[in-house]
């Protein structure tokens, strides 16, 4: 069995600044140092937190002193200002190119435009964002529910969340283009995402299998699985090395294994751990491990 390992895959520049602030956060202040949300959406790393003494909750409101920390998922301006107003030290590790986000919606709305952003609506990324200004802001959950929403007089723009299908988004602005008059598309979908899927559009096909290693709270996680599958290729969404089945393995000769943008690489080798003991208990023969990254 061959094993290929994505050529992009596993931690981005968001993900690893927003850990880094809240791992130096706790080794230079004393006193409660709590996270607002999931730091990231991955299990493991919300735990090693956790053991590290740093707390998580889901409202300001459970806090009542010490250091807020904003995920990398970013809030909407007024949380931030509410902490600061209860005396907070609100350290903010929102990720640079979920601001990117946040700037074009408020760039637009500033000039009478109504946002429609194409994105999950309970995710953590777009409740900051809709919290800009929530009359002038449509989420827009899935492409098939475009023409449901309202007539619209005036300017529209259209973005994304970070973490969008790039397929998707272009299908849905090329939709959303028919049904409005005067419309400005700006695709928000971050490089890491890009790049993400981009290297499981060329990996998949060439596998019978693909293992994507991220928590079923992650967005891009979910959208790699997605990817794979619709290039038709089985394709499992993992959270660890213990969820692997050995009889995924039968008669595989080609597996590929990615990663979300949250998911640490050394929770990407244990699974590759794993389904080296599972192919050696099972007679599958030798396995072989094929880092593309090393291929370029």
């Amino acid at each position: 069995m061959n094993i290929h390992l994505a050529k992009a895959r596993g931690f981005c520049m968001g993900v690893e600044r927003s850990i880094g602030m809240a791992k130096e956060a706790r080794a230079r202040l004393d006193g409660d140092i709590t996270i607002l949300n999931e730091i990231v959406h991955n299990h493991s790393v919300v735990k090693n937190l956790e053991d590290q003494g740093i707390g998580r909750t889901n409202s300001i409101e459970n806090v009542k002193n010490g250091t807020l920390i904003v995920s990398a998922h970013g809030v909407a301006p007024k949380v931030i200002e509410n902490a600061k107003c209860r005396g907070l030290n609100v350290i903010d590790s929102t990720c640079p190119l979920v601001t990117v986000l946040h700037k074009a919606a408020d760039y637009y709305i500033k000039r009478n435009y109504t946002v429609i952003v194409f994105g999950d609506e309970n995710h953590d990324e777009m409740k900051g964002v809709k919290g800009h200004d929530p009359q002038k802001i449509i989420v827009l959950n899935r492409i098939d529910t475009l023409f449901d929403l309202p007539e619209i007089e005036g300017k529209v723009a259209f973005i994304s969340q970070s973490t969008q299908s790039m397929e998707r988004f272009e299908k849905a602005a090329e939709l959303v283009e028919t049904k409005y008059k005067d419309v400005q598309i700006k695709n928000t979908i971050c490089d890491a995402t890009r790049q993400r899927q981009a290297s499981i559009l060329d990996l998949a096909p060439r596998m019978d299998l693909i293992i994507v290693v991220g928590s079923q709270t992650s967005a891009n996680s979910q959208r790699l699985a997605q990817i794979a599958q619709q290039a038709g290729t089985t394709a499992y969404l993992i959270d660890n090395a213990a969820e692997v089945k050995d009889w995924w393995l039968k008669d595989v000769k080609n597996l590929g294994i990615t990663a979300g943008a949250s998911t640490p690489d050394w929770v990407v080798m244990e699974v590759v751990e794993m389904i080296e003991k599972l192919a050696s208990e099972n007679g599958n023969g030798q396995v072989s491990v094929i880092d593309e990254k090393d291929e370029e």
